[in-house]
């Protein structure tokens, strides 16, 4: 109602006024007047009686309204110029209707936009869409708003300025219906001072007409602002307008915030009155502003059009898990793809398309293969750990897992290297039970070795020593080669005890066969002739003559060489042995 509780209409003219058409542009614009505010039946009756308005006119502030001082007609027809533009006026917005889209604009509402519809233009904004919302103070702007952190001040309020002179007011006169529309002053001001940005470039000014702070939000820029001498007027039927209470707000108040949000981009301004129809007439640079506006927020592209870009990242994601992939770098390339269906995903979901499908059916293709190889390259590292811990028989079942799971891939240098692995295994085991069986042989050998005169035991089972002490050598056991070396060692101590004791018995014969040669010898040298002595008489050798020793025992032999140091202890106690033997 304040629209017209405001106005002031005191004289009429008619004059005819024809819209002017516009290229399409590369843009595509959707306007959404479903909740459009329109004056109501009596607000048109006063209109049509007190100032012969025409019963046919338009009553609704609407991009196609250009006949009406309150319809938003010129600025159709600028941005006309680089965008083709629907106006939509009835149903539900949904996000499959926004995502063909590159801006929304949402400019006249009375009504609340419900939740499902404010999720809906969040997402188209966060998939690469525009948003432009001129707010009001009878609008149910932070039905929109707010889903994008960025809140309205809450009450019916205008910006009014104070250095305006109480009282005065502010005509403006319409031409094509030949009327004075009078207004507070202090709701028209003029802002000098903009923040740099692709919006306000060429911008001189901005007329900011009834205009409602902008009082939060978590980002963005402000490009327009009140100054300090202004304040937050509140419009309440039967209460004084153009003067400040004591509690209402001061400025200075934001009016205008460009965001980046998600993949889109958001222009919040606090004024929608200010690109009526009535003020782009005389203010050009408010509609210039306008469309500096529509043509940053359309620079990302719609959904239609940033999915190709999020393909265009799913597929060089694709592409990189692929080459990890043929790389064999498994747990990469799982990784890869996963993130590659991810970024489809998001493509699908900003806009439905063939290649999104299709790139997340060749990504799930190659996952299980990935899951495949992962799980063949642990198989393997179990068998690499049985391998160098010679437990072979293990290590060659482990190598047949992880080379079954390797064909499963087409994985041929992994399939041959687990072939060679489970030959040198097998090797290894052959190996390994040579040298044991020849070990153990040579223990048997040993114990049945043990003679007085005869090495042949011991060497028999020196040799088998040797033979295990060699394969252990190619198998690469160090302290299985020193029991062998043991082993050969005893044997050769062994060996060199039973020569020594064959020599010692050689010399004590020969020593002893020596003697008694030598005894026999001087004996018949020195035996006189035999002659006949009476038995009961003593026969005593001729004097002057020896008396020869009788021979001596070999044992007794033995023992005064020993008894003199000729021999050793042992030495002694082995031709002993030998002699009792004999």
């Amino acid at each position: 109602m304040r629209k017209m509780i405001i106005f002031a209409l005191v004289t009429l003219l008619v004059v005819s006024n024809v819209p002017i058409g516009a290229d399409e542009g590369t843009i595509k614009v959707l306007v959404d007047e479903s909740k459009r505010f329109i004056y109501d039946e009596v607000d048109q009756e006063f209109l049509i009686e007190t100032f012969d308005w025409p019963e046919d006119a338009d009553f609704s502030c609407s991009f196609d309204n250009t006949g009406e001082y309150w319809g938003y007609g010129n600025l159709k027809e600028k941005i006309e110029e680089i965008a083709s533009v629907d106006v939509r006026k009835e149903g539900k917005l949904s996000y499959s209707t926004l995502k063909n889209y590159d801006v929304l604009i949402i400019a006249s509402f009375v009504e609340s936009y419900s939740t499902a519809e404010a999720n809906a233009i969040k997402k188209f904004v966060e998939s690469g869409g525009g948003l432009i919302l001129l707010g009001d103070g009878e609008h149910a702007n932070n039905s929109i708003s707010r889903k994008l952190d960025v809140s309205y001040h809450s009450e019916n309020v205008a910006i009014g300025d104070l250095a305006v002179k109480e009282g005065s007011s502010k005509g403006f006169r319409i031409t094509d219906r030949g009327v004075i529309w009078s207004v507070p002053k202090a709701f028209y001001m003029e802002i000098e001072t903009l923040t740099d940005h692709p919006i306000t470039e060429g911008i001189e000014n901005f007329a900011l007409f009834f205009g409602i702070p902008i009082v939060s939000y978590k980002s963005g820029d402000v490009l327009i602002q009140t100054g300090a001498n202004t304040w937050a007027d509140e419009l309440t039927i039967g209460e004084e307008t153009g003067v400040q209470d004591r509690d209402e707000d001061s400025g200075p108040f934001d009016v205008l915030l460009a965001q980046t949000v998600g993949r889109g981009r958001t222009v919040f301004v606090g004024s929608s009155l200010s690109f009526w129809n009535l003020i782009t007439d005389r203010e050009e640079d408010n509609m210039n502003l306008f469309f500096n506006a529509v043509k940053w927020l359309g620079e990302p592209g719609g959904p239609y059009k940033q999915y190709r870009t999020v393909n265009e990242q799913a597929q060089q994601d694709l592409s990189n898990a692929v080459s990890l992939y043929n790389s064999h770098s498994f747990s990469q390339a799982k990784s890869a793809f996963e993130n590659a269906i991810e970024t489809f995903d998001e493509s699908a979901d900003i806009y439905p398309n063939s290649e999104a499908t299709e790139g997340i059916q060749t990504a799930e293709e190659y996952i299980p293969k990935c899951e495949t190889g992962i799980e063949a390259d642990q198989i393997r590292g179990s068998a690499e750990t049985l391998y160098n811990g010679r437990n072979y028989e293990d290590a060659i079942t482990e190598y047949e897992k992880a080379k079954a799971l390797y064909q499963d891939i087409a994985y041929t240098e992994r399939v041959q290297e687990c072939d060679t692995k489970i030959a040198e295994s097998n090797a290894f085991i052959a190996l390994r039970d040579e040298a044991t069986q020849l070990f153990s042989e040579g223990e048997d050998a040993l114990a049945a070795a043990p003679s007085t005169f005869s090495t042949t035991g011991y060497e028999e089972a020196k040799s088998l020593f040797e033979q295990s002490k060699r394969k252990w050598e190619d198998y690469d056991d160090p302290e299985k080669v020193a029991a062998c070396e043991e082993k050969i060692d005893l044997c050769n101590d062994e060996i060199a005890k039973i020569e020594r004791t064959r020599m010692l018995v050689i010399i004590v014969v020969v020593g002893i066969i020596v003697v008694v040669v030598v005894v026999i010898v001087i004996v018949k040298r020195r035996k006189p002739a035999v002659k006949e002595i009476p038995l009961e008489e003593e026969v005593l050798p001729p004097e002057g003559e020896e008396v020869l020793e009788p021979e001596k025992d070999p044992l007794q032999v033995l023992k005064d060489r020993y008894a003199r140091g000729e021999i050793t202890k042992e030495e002694y106690e082995d031709l002993k042995s030998v002699l009792e033997k004999g």
